[in-house]
């Protein structure tokens, strides 16, 4: 049986050429670990290296052949598993609560929207005339521009603001976290272009 997965969002494994899974097994482990775990996220290199990230921040899987992924539906062998990822991943609704056990809850910050604007206090604005305010290009809003920084780092940006109607769709790795500036509005720190809703 397979489980939900999660968007690969932390930096080691989020590349462009990579396909994110959304699917995967419910434990995983290497040769040389000491108890299975419970992936979070995972990721497919196109020359099929399978990796994934674990609820606990580890990665398993990638190119050390001496240490090969161990994928299992239920625990084969005596080991233990990890009490962070399986806490979390159930409390995450990734599994089901055990009968008998108490409700665990885990919520993982990055998969619902900021609580601020990404292109808030940054450069990521396009100026309207008057000069004083600018639309934002993370969210489609209009809001004043101001100098902040202090004197040693001084710049100009677009006030911190909630994010507006058109926030632009989360990067499958970085979710709404590095947007930039790009030639064609604004792309993710990995490269990828980021859209907003129609």
């Amino acid at each position: 049986m397979t489980v939900a997965l999660c968007p690969p969002i932390t930096y080691g494994i989020g590349h462009i050429g990579a396909e994110p899974l959304t699917s995967g097994p419910r434990y995983v482990r290497t040769g040389g670990m000491s108890r299975w775990h419970r992936p979070r996220a995972g990721i497919r290199w196109p020359d099929g290296r399978t990796v994934y990230t674990v609820w606990c921040g580890q990665t398993v899987g990638g190119l050390r052949a001496a240490q090969p992924m161990r994928t299992a539906d239920v625990v084969p062998d005596s080991l233990p598993v990890c009490g962070t990822c399986d806490g979390r991943a159930v409390g995450a609704g990734q599994d089901e609560q055990a009968p008998g056990r108490p409700p665990l809850v885990f919520g993982p910050r990055s998969l619902t929207p900021p609580r601020h604007c990404p292109g808030s206090r940054t450069d990521l604005y396009a100026l309207l005339p008057g000069g004083t305010a600018g639309l934002c290009l993370a969210c489609r809003d209009t809001h004043p521009v101001r100098a902040m920084g202090g004197p040693y780092a001084s710049r100009v940006g677009i006030v911190q603001h909630p994010p507006g109607p058109g926030l632009f769709e989360p990067c499958p790795f970085h979710r709404w976290r590095h947007p930039r500036r790009a030639d064609t509005g604004i792309a993710c720190v990995c490269g990828l272009p980021l859209t907003t809703p129609q």
